[in-house]
């Protein structure tokens, strides 16, 4: 059968940015959080894979149990095809579908490269910051200390838990976005994070989810 993709668009922010925390904590679709997630801060120097994977497939699933849908499950073939490209985002500081790394130029390269079987496949790309900057004016940074000029309060580093919730809010207000984490036929994702540790925000985060039938 024929392989086919589903509609993509990248989406990153222009500037820094902040979502509220999304209701599903408060819905029947709730589940227990995944690992430590919700107390272990990202960083470069020692990124976890699994545990970032898991946290957004975690706020994943409860956007489709929301709807009704399957859950998805973990894929080590598709977290394998994200791989290359979030750490050559991140090498290279861009967000795209398409890469000039010959060989994984775009999803159907990765996905071959990566030895994923499918029909239909779709990817999601984003980009954040390792601390939790949000949409009010931050103030001068020293050695990476950010403060909000609105409160003089600290801004704190994403926990893997709270930069999931963020990247998955963000790619639901986006159409493309969304109709991959929500569409029917999907029963397969991964996600895998990528960090350049640019001086002006001690740490751009770049990432990219695949999913497949």
């Amino acid at each position: 059968m024929a392989r086919s993709f589903a509609a993509l668009m990248a989406f990153f922010a222009l500037g820094i940015f902040w979502t509220t925390a999304a209701t599903a904590s408060q819905s029947s679709c709730s589940s227990p959080l995944v690992g430590n997630a919700d107390n272990r801060t990202v960083s470069a120097d020692a990124l976890d894979q699994e545990l970032f994977n898991a946290a957004v497939l975690h706020y994943v699933n409860i956007e489709r149990c929301k709807r009704g849908l399957s859950p998805l499950r973990s894929d080590n073939t598709l977290i394998r095809a994200t791989r290359q490209h979030a750490l050559h985002m991140a090498s290279n500081a861009y967000v795209s579908h398409n890469s000039k790394q010959a060989g994984y130029r775009n999803l159907q390269d990765r996905l071959s490269k990566a030895r994923v079987n499918y029909r239909i496949a779709g990817e999601n790309v984003a980009k954040s910051f390792v601390f939790a900057f949000d949409r009010r004016n931050v103030g001068a940074q020293s050695a990476c200390n950010f403060r909000f000029k609105s409160t003089g309060g600290a801004v704190p580093r994403h926990t893997y838990d709270s930069l999931a919730k963020d990247l998955v809010v963000l790619w639901m207000e986006s159409p493309t976005h969304r109709s991959n984490i929500l569409h029917t036929s999907f029963r397969r994702a991964g996600a895998t994070i990528g960090v350049n540790n640019d001086p002006s925000f001690c740490g751009t985060v770049y990432v990219a989810q695949n999913f497949a039938n």
